[in-house]
């Protein structure tokens, strides 16, 4: 039996922040990965289904997630919100 790809509705999740505009350009597959920009509630533990990359405090860190994980977000107690990460643009120092 073949895998069945399931498109993630991102602008159905509650707990996810402005979408950049790449993002919503097309329904990502289960397997696409975003970093992502994570707050959680005092004294939350990080969910083991984010990959952890980077701590900024207690509440907050970035991490990779998985397309088909983000819909975990919305009933996950522990986070408050969630923002997917967008390349930033080059700055011409000249």
């Amino acid at each position: 039996m073949g895998n069945i790809v399931m498109a993630v509705d991102l602008k159905s999740l509650k707990k996810l922040e402005a979408l950049p505009p790449a993002a919503m350009a097309g329904a990502p597959g289960d397997d696409d990965r975003f970093m992502v920009l994570v707050k959680l509630r005092e004294g939350a533990k990080q969910p083991a289904y984010i990959l952890s990359r980077a701590k900024m405090g207690a509440k907050i860190f970035t991490g990779e997630i998985l397309a088909k994980d983000l819909i975990r977000i919305d009933s996950d107690p522990d986070i408050v919100s969630v923002s997917l990460s967008r390349p930033l643009p080059l700055i011409d120092a000249k």
